[in-house]
């Protein structure tokens, strides 16, 4: 048996065990002791992007810093952040971070089967072979994700997912397994989150969804509080309890979309930021949150306005206060 849970196979968890306790001991400290360790990784393993996305968070903060961390730095740095911490699983991103695919090999040495990558799927998806999955971003059906990343961008990343899946199996399971898609809901592509997940349904394995955060108030990509988007809300919650094992996001997770869930102004309050160690393509720590900078001078997200999947996830399951 290969996919107990979420992709995880006996040999996976009976490898991981120890990751289990210790997260078991973090949860008791978390719930007991009000301690705050990080449970999960992020990591910007590139500062080049081969899209500039309009809802992008990463193209506001960038400097020009093409160089990053080399493959030696960059094992120094996971043995001394991620696997000192015990962390149990880590997301891979950028830039798009498929264009330095030695550095996904790497993390998928260093940390086998507990590395997830997101990607744009410009680019061919490379078979890793100890690569837990891909998220894929797709933001809507193709028109509205055009609109977002550029003509033609869908065409090429749905192409890229198709060959991928066409392959034989890895790991005992089916190619498919392998491909799970994210959707960042915004004014532009709200009305297709819907038809994304009819039309995917069957071919790739989850899809998860999230709503924009702003860095900005006024930002015409926010999708207010309100009438709206408490439908689109709830289209999801049915949409879910159509696709139970598609669609990843909870109900309670879902709900909580519907407002504001993560702070005041900037600051986290109920977001538990410091769940998630969030490096820079240096390899520096990222602040307040994993769309944040290391840079202290650089925009921050409005966590009142909060949409992040990451974040809202942990506190629809208790794990919550900054």
């Amino acid at each position: 048996m290969v996919d107990l849970v979420y992709g995880r196979g006996i040999t996976d968890i009976v490898r991981e065990i120890p990751l289990y306790m210790d997260l078991f001991k973090k949860m008791i400290g978390i719930k007991f002791f009000h301690s705050k360790p990080a449970i999960y990784g992020s990591a910007d393993i590139i500062n080049v992007c081969n899209l500039h996305c309009s809802h992008c968070y990463w193209w506001l903060n960038r400097k020009e810093e093409n160089q990053g961390l080399s493959v030696e730095e960059w094992k120094d740095t996971i043995r001394k952040t991620f696997k000192k911490e015990r962390i149990l699983f880590v997301t891979l991103v950028g830039g798009e971070p498929t264009m330095r695919p030695e550095i996904i090999e790497l993390f998928c040495e260093e940390m086998p089967r507990r590395v997830c990558v997101v990607t744009n799927g410009y680019f061919p998806l490379t078979r890793f072979k100890n690569l837990y999955f891909y998220w894929v971003s797709l933001d809507g059906t193709e028109e509205a994700h055009d609109s977002i990343r550029g003509k033609g961008s869908y065409a090429k990343t749905k192409e890229n997912i198709l060959e991928y899946i066409e392959r034989p199996v890895r790991n005992g399971k089916p190619a498919w397994k392998d491909i799970w898609l994210t959707m960042t809901i915004n004014t532009q592509n709200y009305s297709t989150a819907i038809d994304l997940a009819e039309e995917w349904h069957g071919k790739v394995n989850k899809i998860g969804y999230q709503f924009h955060t702003p860095f900005m108030k006024g930002d015409p990509l926010w999708l207010e509080f309100g009438e709206k988007r408490n439908d689109i809300v709830d289209s999801l919650i049915d949409l879910r309890k159509k696709y139970p094992e598609f669609v990843i996001n909870s109900e309670k997770q879902l709900l909580l979309m519907k407002g504001n869930w993560g702070g005041v102004g900037t600051t986290p309050v109920q977001c538990p930021s410091w769940a998630i160690l969030s490096l820079d393509h240096m390899g520096r720590t990222k602040q307040p949150c994993c769309i944040g900078s290391a840079d202290s001078k650089s925009l921050k997200p409005i966590c009142e306005d909060c949409g992040l999947g990451c974040y809202s996830v942990l506190v629809a399951n208790g794990i919550s206060g900054a």
